[in-house]
């Protein structure tokens, strides 16, 4: 059975040349290929014991390796059938393949020698395509993209690589088209999920974005990413809580996403839970001691509730771990013109304090005056008195 299931692989890896093999043709996911390719690896390791001078076998478990995710032991393996037959284009293309994924400096080169070799092949245009559009080369860009698209044009990777052209050129709405076309060839494919679920996001088309990371997570329930790209939406649209709920999640799936930290921390400042934040940043501080941000807003929390001692500790604490950062040395200096500021405020206030208290009690030894009586109105000049007046008789009268 494994001779019968060895001579299937081979059959398949067989045609993996400059054929239409490597053409992106829509096909139904078989439910047992993982397990397959599982298979596959430990016949093509006993191969390779056997026979450890056959560059093919190397190359056919690099590809394997490739499906499977496991993108360093595939360079590995691909590294050597190189060496074995370093004029082979198909090796050199696979080879720039998994670099590209790595992000490992070379992919360019060895993709260029494979063309050089006269290797030709719609996924090599599209693979140059894409390494220049990663260095801003977009002339080069197109030429491989047109390239490509004469040789095949129904190529989901075509449309990926489309996709990213056009976002890049901030032509959101072809750039869509693109990615949605790359899934209806592919729709197994990871990438195009991943560049629309941010396009909508940094758009705030929220339910958009939500829309097309619940149907990858459907696809790909441990892909740890889209339960960021999750996160990431909800906070956007300000569903903080729940936010916050996906994050620990993430981070419980990947402890060393420190990055994540920062976002936690940010979520529970914006909510003036100021002692939240302080135990996220500085859990993000410790855990990446040379990162002057974690210490910054760390002590940010203590400054925004006037708690400068507190901020002075914590940064002369971060000083002494990073006595060359500027930007720690110049927050702890501020912190201490605030202190000291505050220090001349306090001083200035007491003194002017004690000086009115014994103003008051000056006046208060002073003499009273006399006190006048409640009807006391005055000196009154004396009225003089007047004569007697004489009234004579009315003579009118008779």
């Amino acid at each position: 059975m494994r001779y019968v299931l060895f001579l299937c692989f081979l059959t398949l890896f067989a045609c993996a040349d400059q054929s239409r093999d490597g053409y992106d043709i829509p096909v139904g996911k078989k439910q047992n290929e993982e397990n397959q390719h599982l298979a596959a690896l430990s016949i093509l390791s006993d191969a390779i014991k056997n026979n450890p001078s056959d560059p093919d076998n190397y190359y056919k478990r690099a590809v394997l390796q490739h499906e499977l995710g496991n993108y360093k032991d595939a360079l590995v393996d691909i590294t050597r059938a190189e060496r074995l037959n370093p004029n082979s284009g198909l090796f050199l293309f696979q080879k720039a393949k998994i670099q590209n994924l790595l992000n490992e400096k070379g992919a360019l080169k060895n993709a260029l020698d494979a063309e050089s070799q006269q290797f030709s092949s719609p996924s090599l245009y599209v693979l140059l395509a894409d390494l220049y559009l990663k260095e801003k080369n977009f002339r080069m860009a197109q030429k491989y993209m047109q390239k490509a698209e004469s040789l095949y044009p129904y190529n989901s990777e075509l449309f990926l690589v489309k996709g990213k052209y056009y976002a890049m050129q901030n032509d959101t709405t072809t750039a869509v088209n693109n990615f949605k076309r790359a899934l209806v060839l592919r729709p197994h494919g990871f990438e195009p999920y991943d560049y629309l679920i941010k396009i909508f996001n940094s758009a705030h088309l929220v339910d958009s974005a939500l829309t097309y990371n619940e149907k990858a997570l459907k696809r790909f329930p441990t892909n740890k990413e889209l339960v960021y790209n999750k996160a990431q939406i909800l906070e956007n649209v300000g569903s903080l809580d729940s936010a916050t709920k996906v994050y620990q999640a993430f981070l419980r799936l990947e402890p060393s996403r420190y990055d994540v930290l920062e976002k936690v921390g940010n979520i529970y400042l914006r909510k003036k839970n100021y002692a939240a934040a302080f135990l996220i940043y500085d859990k993000w501080s410790k855990a990446v001691p040379d990162t002057e941000q974690a210490y910054l807003k760390a002590a940010s929390c203590y400054e925004l509730q006037g708690h400068y001692t507190n901020a002075k500790t914590y940064l002369e604490g971060a000083v002494e771990k990073m006595p060359e950062n500027k930007a720690l040395a110049l927050r702890l200096e501020s912190v201490n013109n605030i202190l000291e500021q505050n220090a001349n405020d306090y001083l200035e206030n007491t003194q002017q304090f004690y000086s009115n208290n014994k103003k008051k009690k000056v006046e208060e030894t002073k003499e009273p005056e006399p006190q006048r009586r409640i009807f006391d109105i005055g000196n009154i000049e004396k009225i003089q008195k007047r004569s007697q007046i004489t009234i004579g008789k009315d003579t009118t009268r008779n």
